[in-house]
Protein backbone atom coordinates (compact mmCIF):
# COMPACT_ATOMS: atom_id res chain seq x y z
CA UNK A 1 0.00 0.00 0.00
CA UNK A 2 3.17 2.63 0.55
CA UNK A 3 4.38 2.08 -2.45
CA UNK A 4 1.04 2.39 -4.29
CA UNK A 5 0.81 5.56 -2.48
CA UNK A 6 4.03 6.79 -3.20
CA UNK A 7 4.00 5.83 -7.11
CA UNK A 8 0.10 8.00 -6.72
CA UNK A 9 2.29 11.11 -5.32
CA UNK A 10 5.05 11.03 -7.81
CA UNK A 11 2.51 10.93 -10.95
CA UNK A 12 0.57 13.75 -9.32
CA UNK A 13 3.71 15.12 -8.98
CA UNK A 14 4.56 14.93 -12.72
CA UNK A 15 1.34 15.80 -14.23
CA UNK A 16 1.00 18.78 -12.04
CA UNK A 17 4.66 19.90 -13.32
CA UNK A 18 3.20 19.12 -17.16
CA UNK A 19 0.23 21.46 -16.56
CA UNK A 20 1.71 24.25 -14.84
CA UNK A 21 3.06 27.06 -17.25
CA UNK A 22 6.78 26.85 -17.48
CA UNK A 23 7.74 30.57 -16.38
CA UNK A 24 9.31 32.81 -19.32
CA UNK A 25 12.56 33.83 -19.20
CA UNK A 26 13.19 37.34 -18.74
CA UNK A 27 16.68 38.11 -18.88
CA UNK A 28 17.84 41.15 -21.09
CA UNK A 29 20.87 41.11 -23.82
CA UNK A 30 23.17 43.44 -24.40
CA UNK A 31 26.00 42.49 -26.97
CA UNK A 32 29.07 44.75 -28.42
CA UNK A 33 29.03 44.99 -32.35
CA UNK A 34 32.69 44.30 -33.75
CA UNK A 35 34.47 45.30 -36.82
CA UNK A 36 36.57 48.23 -38.14
CA UNK A 37 33.93 50.94 -37.09
CA UNK A 38 33.93 50.00 -33.11
CA UNK A 39 36.44 49.98 -30.57
CA UNK A 40 37.88 46.80 -29.80
CA UNK A 41 38.42 45.24 -26.19
CA UNK A 42 42.09 45.36 -25.42
CA UNK A 43 42.64 48.19 -28.03
CA UNK A 44 45.42 51.24 -27.81
CA UNK A 45 43.87 54.57 -27.95
CA UNK A 46 45.82 57.72 -27.24
CA UNK A 47 44.23 60.75 -24.89
CA UNK A 48 41.57 62.26 -26.78
CA UNK A 49 41.38 59.72 -29.59
CA UNK A 50 37.79 58.68 -30.43
CA UNK A 51 35.59 55.72 -29.03
CA UNK A 52 32.72 54.37 -30.87
CA UNK A 53 31.02 51.65 -29.18
CA UNK A 54 28.23 49.74 -31.10
CA UNK A 55 25.62 48.04 -28.97
CA UNK A 56 22.58 45.94 -29.84
CA UNK A 57 19.97 45.09 -27.34
CA UNK A 58 17.17 43.13 -26.60
CA UNK A 59 14.41 43.51 -23.93
CA UNK A 60 14.26 39.43 -23.17
CA UNK A 61 10.44 39.48 -22.72
CA UNK A 62 10.14 43.12 -21.46
CA UNK A 63 10.88 46.31 -22.33
CA UNK A 64 13.72 48.45 -22.22
CA UNK A 65 13.87 50.34 -19.74
CA UNK A 66 17.27 52.03 -18.62
CA UNK A 67 20.84 52.17 -19.99
CA UNK A 68 23.65 53.10 -17.74
CA UNK A 69 27.04 53.64 -19.89
CA UNK A 70 29.91 53.49 -16.94
CA UNK A 71 33.79 54.51 -17.62
CA UNK A 72 36.12 53.15 -14.92
CA UNK A 73 40.01 55.02 -15.28
CA UNK A 74 42.72 53.72 -13.90
CA UNK A 75 40.03 51.84 -10.71
CA UNK A 76 37.72 55.25 -10.28
CA UNK A 77 34.11 54.73 -11.99
CA UNK A 78 32.24 57.45 -13.35
CA UNK A 79 28.50 57.28 -14.90
CA UNK A 80 29.01 58.84 -18.26
CA UNK A 81 25.00 58.19 -19.08
CA UNK A 82 22.00 57.06 -17.49
CA UNK A 83 19.74 56.90 -19.71
CA UNK A 84 15.64 56.27 -19.00
CA UNK A 85 13.55 54.92 -22.29
CA UNK A 86 10.91 52.25 -22.79
CA UNK A 87 11.21 50.28 -25.95
CA UNK A 88 8.82 47.51 -26.23
CA UNK A 89 9.52 46.03 -29.25
CA UNK A 90 12.08 45.74 -31.64
CA UNK A 91 15.13 46.18 -29.07
CA UNK A 92 17.64 49.17 -29.25
CA UNK A 93 20.94 49.58 -31.84
CA UNK A 94 22.92 52.33 -30.92
CA UNK A 95 26.44 53.49 -31.91
CA UNK A 96 27.97 55.75 -28.28
CA UNK A 97 30.83 57.79 -28.83
CA UNK A 98 32.94 59.01 -26.58
CA UNK A 99 36.69 60.55 -26.18
CA UNK A 100 39.93 58.33 -24.52
CA UNK A 101 40.91 60.05 -21.17
CA UNK A 102 44.62 60.15 -19.39
CA UNK A 103 43.88 56.63 -17.48
CA UNK A 104 46.32 53.57 -17.94
CA UNK A 105 43.59 51.52 -18.75
CA UNK A 106 39.71 52.36 -18.88
CA UNK A 107 37.40 49.65 -18.75
CA UNK A 108 33.73 50.20 -20.15
CA UNK A 109 30.56 48.99 -18.63
CA UNK A 110 27.62 48.86 -20.26
CA UNK A 111 24.25 47.81 -18.34
CA UNK A 112 20.62 47.69 -19.34
CA UNK A 113 17.47 46.71 -17.60
CA UNK A 114 14.12 46.06 -19.02
CA UNK A 115 10.54 46.27 -17.16
CA UNK A 116 10.77 43.38 -15.07
CA UNK A 117 13.47 44.88 -13.26
CA UNK A 118 16.36 41.87 -15.09
CA UNK A 119 19.59 43.39 -15.86
CA UNK A 120 22.56 42.64 -18.40
CA UNK A 121 25.85 44.10 -18.69
CA UNK A 122 28.71 43.60 -21.14
CA UNK A 123 32.49 45.28 -20.67
CA UNK A 124 35.43 45.76 -22.59
CA UNK A 125 38.87 47.48 -21.71
CA UNK A 126 40.63 50.22 -23.67
CA UNK A 127 44.39 50.66 -22.96
CA UNK A 128 46.05 53.81 -23.41
CA UNK A 129 47.85 54.50 -26.50
CA UNK A 130 51.38 56.84 -27.34
CA UNK A 131 50.92 60.25 -28.03
CA UNK A 132 47.77 62.50 -28.59
CA UNK A 133 45.27 62.55 -30.06
CA UNK A 134 43.37 65.60 -29.37
CA UNK A 135 41.08 66.99 -32.22
CA UNK A 136 39.98 70.07 -33.88
CA UNK A 137 37.46 72.31 -32.80
CA UNK A 138 34.65 74.74 -34.44
CA UNK A 139 34.59 78.28 -32.95
CA UNK A 140 31.88 80.45 -33.30
CA UNK A 141 32.37 83.67 -31.70
CA UNK A 142 29.28 85.08 -31.56
CA UNK A 143 25.26 83.74 -31.86
CA UNK A 144 22.50 86.25 -30.56
CA UNK A 145 19.30 84.35 -29.37
CA UNK A 146 15.89 85.74 -28.47
CA UNK A 147 14.70 84.66 -24.60
CA UNK A 148 11.22 82.59 -25.07
CA UNK A 149 8.99 86.10 -25.70
CA UNK A 150 11.66 87.97 -28.15
CA UNK A 151 9.95 88.51 -31.13
CA UNK A 152 12.62 89.51 -33.18
CA UNK A 153 15.62 86.93 -32.71
CA UNK A 154 15.74 83.56 -33.31
CA UNK A 155 15.41 80.92 -30.99
CA UNK A 156 16.78 77.38 -32.18
CA UNK A 157 20.64 76.78 -32.44
CA UNK A 158 23.20 74.14 -34.18
CA UNK A 159 25.50 74.21 -31.88
CA UNK A 160 27.45 72.34 -34.48
CA UNK A 161 27.00 74.73 -37.17
CA UNK A 162 27.03 78.07 -35.21
CA UNK A 163 23.28 78.64 -36.89
CA UNK A 164 20.00 79.78 -35.28
CA UNK A 165 16.66 79.35 -36.64
CA UNK A 166 13.45 81.69 -36.46
CA UNK A 167 10.05 79.31 -36.23
CA UNK A 168 9.66 79.73 -39.93
CA UNK A 169 12.92 79.13 -40.56
CA UNK A 170 13.34 75.82 -38.71
CA UNK A 171 11.23 73.51 -40.75
CA UNK A 172 13.50 71.04 -42.06
CA UNK A 173 16.18 71.36 -39.81
CA UNK A 174 14.67 69.90 -36.45
CA UNK A 175 16.84 67.26 -36.19
CA UNK A 176 19.82 70.03 -35.91
CA UNK A 177 18.53 71.89 -33.27
CA UNK A 178 20.48 70.65 -30.02
CA UNK A 179 19.79 74.09 -27.73
CA UNK A 180 17.11 77.26 -27.18
CA UNK A 181 17.11 79.69 -24.15
CA UNK A 182 14.78 81.15 -22.05
CA UNK A 183 14.58 83.06 -19.18
CA UNK A 184 12.20 82.68 -15.53
CA UNK A 185 12.20 82.77 -11.82
CA UNK A 186 12.99 79.92 -10.12
CA UNK A 187 12.66 80.19 -6.44
CA UNK A 188 12.42 83.94 -6.78
CA UNK A 189 16.06 83.98 -8.27
CA UNK A 190 16.39 85.25 -12.15
CA UNK A 191 17.67 82.41 -13.90
CA UNK A 192 18.80 82.47 -17.92
CA UNK A 193 18.47 79.36 -18.78
CA UNK A 194 19.65 77.04 -21.32
CA UNK A 195 17.52 74.05 -22.48
CA UNK A 196 16.67 71.36 -25.01
CA UNK A 197 14.46 70.24 -27.48
CA UNK A 198 14.19 66.78 -25.07
CA UNK A 199 14.40 68.73 -22.19
CA UNK A 200 10.15 67.94 -20.65
CA UNK A 201 9.84 71.11 -19.33
CA UNK A 202 11.29 72.97 -22.19
CA UNK A 203 7.74 72.76 -24.33
CA UNK A 204 6.78 75.13 -22.22
CA UNK A 205 8.69 77.78 -23.15
CA UNK A 206 8.47 76.16 -27.06
CA UNK A 207 5.68 75.11 -27.95
CA UNK A 208 6.61 74.20 -31.14
CA UNK A 209 9.17 70.85 -29.28
CA UNK A 210 6.06 69.04 -28.74
CA UNK A 211 5.06 68.59 -32.83
CA UNK A 212 8.98 67.53 -33.10
CA UNK A 213 9.62 63.65 -34.48
CA UNK A 214 13.26 64.60 -33.49
CA UNK A 215 14.24 65.81 -30.02
CA UNK A 216 17.70 66.03 -29.50
CA UNK A 217 18.83 65.93 -25.84
CA UNK A 218 22.16 67.90 -25.23
CA UNK A 219 23.73 67.87 -21.19
CA UNK A 220 25.05 70.88 -19.77
CA UNK A 221 27.44 70.32 -16.95
CA UNK A 222 25.72 72.70 -14.33
CA UNK A 223 28.55 71.86 -11.54
CA UNK A 224 31.03 73.46 -13.63
CA UNK A 225 29.39 76.35 -14.51
CA UNK A 226 27.95 77.00 -10.53
CA UNK A 227 31.76 76.81 -9.67
CA UNK A 228 32.58 78.97 -12.21
CA UNK A 229 35.50 76.13 -12.99
CA UNK A 230 36.60 77.24 -16.63
CA UNK A 231 36.93 80.61 -17.13
CA UNK A 232 36.48 83.04 -19.66
CA UNK A 233 40.12 83.51 -20.29
CA UNK A 234 40.26 79.91 -20.52
CA UNK A 235 37.47 79.32 -23.18
CA UNK A 236 39.18 82.06 -25.40
CA UNK A 237 42.91 79.93 -24.93
CA UNK A 238 41.27 76.72 -26.05
CA UNK A 239 42.62 75.64 -29.94
CA UNK A 240 41.54 71.87 -29.12
CA UNK A 241 39.14 69.69 -27.90
CA UNK A 242 41.68 68.88 -24.53
CA UNK A 243 39.69 71.52 -22.23
CA UNK A 244 36.36 70.70 -24.30
CA UNK A 245 36.19 67.58 -23.21
CA UNK A 246 38.03 67.13 -20.09
CA UNK A 247 35.48 70.09 -18.07
CA UNK A 248 32.66 68.09 -18.86
CA UNK A 249 31.89 66.45 -15.49
CA UNK A 250 29.16 63.57 -16.39
CA UNK A 251 27.84 63.50 -12.79
CA UNK A 252 26.67 66.61 -12.60
CA UNK A 253 24.61 67.04 -15.96
CA UNK A 254 20.90 67.85 -16.79
CA UNK A 255 19.10 69.19 -20.16
CA UNK A 256 18.78 72.49 -18.55
CA UNK A 257 20.98 74.71 -17.42
CA UNK A 258 20.14 77.41 -14.74
CA UNK A 259 21.78 80.77 -13.99
CA UNK A 260 23.84 81.02 -17.54
CA UNK A 261 24.64 84.23 -16.17
CA UNK A 262 26.91 86.79 -18.08
CA UNK A 263 29.93 85.69 -18.12
CA UNK A 264 29.48 81.97 -17.39
CA UNK A 265 31.11 78.94 -19.68
CA UNK A 266 28.89 75.90 -19.41
CA UNK A 267 30.69 72.76 -20.29
CA UNK A 268 27.80 70.21 -23.13
CA UNK A 269 27.70 66.91 -24.65
CA UNK A 270 25.37 67.26 -27.79
CA UNK A 271 23.41 63.74 -28.58
CA UNK A 272 25.77 63.05 -31.10
CA UNK A 273 28.63 62.84 -28.62
CA UNK A 274 30.10 65.93 -29.18
CA UNK A 275 31.69 67.79 -26.12
CA UNK A 276 31.92 72.13 -26.22
CA UNK A 277 31.90 75.00 -24.31
CA UNK A 278 29.07 77.95 -23.75
CA UNK A 279 30.38 81.49 -23.34
CA UNK A 280 27.34 83.92 -22.43
CA UNK A 281 28.71 87.04 -23.74
CA UNK A 282 25.71 88.69 -22.28
CA UNK A 283 22.14 87.88 -21.12
CA UNK A 284 19.52 89.64 -20.29
CA UNK A 285 16.86 89.12 -17.31
CA UNK A 286 13.45 89.19 -19.19
CA UNK A 287 11.40 86.82 -21.03
CA UNK A 288 11.32 89.69 -24.01
CA UNK A 289 15.76 90.13 -23.83
CA UNK A 290 18.27 88.07 -25.62
CA UNK A 291 21.24 85.72 -24.93
CA UNK A 292 24.61 86.43 -26.91
CA UNK A 293 26.84 83.49 -26.86
CA UNK A 294 30.46 82.05 -28.12
CA UNK A 295 30.50 78.22 -28.75
CA UNK A 296 33.62 76.14 -28.98
CA UNK A 297 32.33 72.33 -30.12
CA UNK A 298 34.43 69.31 -31.50
CA UNK A 299 34.46 68.70 -35.17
Amino acid sequence: MLLRFKAAVLIFLLALACCTPTEQETTPLVLLRTGSAFTADGSAVAPGGALRFGLSVSGGGGAITNLVVRRISDGVAVTEADRGMYISYGGLDTTLTYTRGYGQVEKWVFSVMNSHRDTASVSLTVLKGAGSAWGEISYHPSIRIGLQENSTLPHYVDLHAGTAYDAAGVTGHEAEVDMAVFWYLTSGTSSPTLTCPAYSSAVTYYPLFGLWSVKNQTMYDYYTSDNNLVTPSQFELATNDSLLVNAYRPGSVSGQSKFAYTGKVVPFRTTDGKYGLIRVIHADETPTGEMEIAVKIQK
